[in-house]
């Protein structure tokens, strides 16, 4: 009971000081893989497609689009941040819930601190309090959205902007219950695309981002909303999961801390996917292969929901149809012949791949998806995979990775993270300018004045690359 008042006290109730050093040390890092993201997924064409409608359509000024620079509302501005964040498929994951919190918690905090014009440390504490949210409701009604079509981070993630808001306007605990009460009402967002392909995806960030601040925007001139709009008869849990444990949205607030939990991603494709390609991997390091010498590849993922997830798309229609279809990821992996994150599934791979190509089709013909339950030697897989390969000379080749690489059981290091956030921005920005964004990231509760991140992340262009993009 009281489930939605309990988080908006708990989160208002947030003392930076009181939080331990790994959960900050993570959140920074988490803070500068999404600037990353943002800054690369702005130049991407249905990044520019979004930005056009909302600078033509909208007005306002109080917070900065990351990229390009334009002033607007602080929800429009999130929203276009937080489309560029999701852009592509880069943002993190956490896999337990499963939910994207991180391309909702930086661009709502981010576009807030600047409007209320706020510092380095206010930021942090409001992205970790967002984090922790998103995780928690998500958590509670795991793995029920999922199974029912719904995708998580749109119906959590209103609730995550709306407390990084709240925190950031100093709001009291009655203004943060409304402001959470609103929220709900915004929830929404299915998963059809996993059959389909589909451009909206992209926006399945924006979506909840734009909520939430509006949210807080809504509840600091008094509008009001359920308090109950969690735990209720009729609220989020009950009609988005029917089945929910809200004991693991409550229990070990500030004890325990489940953005540690949280994954980084060194693939731009769907989390479920990047065990097979660190399993592949092992297996070409003991035996180098080439796509010719391949009769078959089976990849054992760990349950009938993953399958249908990431196994259904053969021959995919679009990008976002590659990033979400094993097969041909994989492919895309064996023609490009290296390993890790220079694999051929990074950011610029995937907006580079030629998804209709026959030889990659025809590879990812010979890649196929079971269920690892059904098959004894496969059952240490937990957030994994396994991969057998049949060569075309008879041989059978197996390893399986229990944990993907970005996970929390298997981390990226404090130093790959910055590598994947140099390779994302510094094709993107001017020399010098990542560098300095990662320094000021890394010592983020020592930035005074939030504009000094913002207008790092703002990419000076000549007048008629300015008019060319508008």
């Amino acid at each position: 009971m009281h489930e939605t008042r309990t988080i908006a006290e708990w989160a208002i109730g947030l003392k930076l000081p009181e939080i331990p050093e790994n959960v900050k040390a993570h959140a920074r890092r988490f803070i500068l893989d999404n600037f990353g993201c943002q800054v690369a997924g702005a130049t991407l064409p249905w990044s520019k497609d979004y930005h056009r409608v909302i600078t033509r359509t909208r007005s306002g000024k109080g917070a900065t689009v990351a990229y390009y620079g334009d002033q607007l509302a602080p929800d429009d501005a999130a929203f276009l941040n937080s489309a560029f964040n999701h852009a592509n498929e880069t943002d993190d994951t956490h896999l337990k819930s499963p939910t994207h919190p991180g391309g909702i918690a930086v661009p709502a905090a981010l576009a807030m601190a600047e409007y209320t014009q706020g510092d380095g440390e206010k930021l942090l504490l409001a992205v970790i309090a967002a984090y922790e949210v998103q995780i928690r409701l998500s958590w509670a009604c795991s793995p029920h959205l999922i199974y029912k079509g719904h995708h998580p981070p749109v119906g959590v993630g209103p609730f995550g902007a709306a407390i990084a808001s709240a925190i950031l306007m100093g709001f009291d605990l009655e203004t943060t219950v409304n402001a959470l009460g609103i929220a709900g009402s915004h929830s929404a967002g299915l998963i059809e695309y996993t059959k389909t392909g589909g451009s909206v995806k992209r926006i399945h960030s924006a979506i909840p981002t734009q909520a939430g601040v509006r949210a807080a925007l809504f509840a600091e001139i008094g509008i009001t909303a359920p308090h109950t709009i969690i735990e209720g008869e009729k609220g989020f849990c009950e009609v988005f999961a029917g089945e929910y444990d809200l004991s693991r949205l409550t229990d070990g607030l500030s004890d325990t801390w489940h953005l540690l939990d949280n994954g980084l991603k060194p693939y731009s494709c769907c989390h479920l996917i990047h065990a097979a390609f660190d399993a592949l991997d092992n297996i070409r390091d003991e035996t180098p292969l080439r796509p010719e010498d391949i009769k078959a590849v089976r990849v054992a993922t760990n349950s009938e929901p993953i399958l249908s997830h990431i196994g259904s798309i053969m021959k995919p229609e679009d990008i976002l149809g590659a990033q979400f279809s094993l097969p041909f990821s994989v492919a895309m992996r064996l023609h490009n012949g290296n390993r890790g994150v220079q694999g051929g599934n990074g950011f610029w791979d995937y907006t580079g791949v030629d998804f209709k190509n026959p030889e990659l089709q025809e590879t990812a013909h010979k890649v196929s998806v079971f269920v690892a339950e059904d098959e004894s030697e496969w059952s240490s897989v937990d957030k994994g995979a396994g991969v057998e390969v049949e060569t075309m000379d008879g041989r059978v080749l197996q390893n399986s990775v229990t944990f993907s690489k970005g996970l929390p059981e298997n981390p990226m290091s404090p130093a790959e993270v910055e590598e994947k956030f140099r390779y994302l921005a510094n094709p993107v920005m001017p020399a010098g300018v990542p560098a300095a964004i990662v320094d000021k990231v890394n010592d983020i509760e020592a930035v005074k004045d939030i504009n000094e991140i913002v207008q790092l992340l703002v990419v000076p262009r000549a007048p008629d690359a300015q008019a060319a993009a508008e």
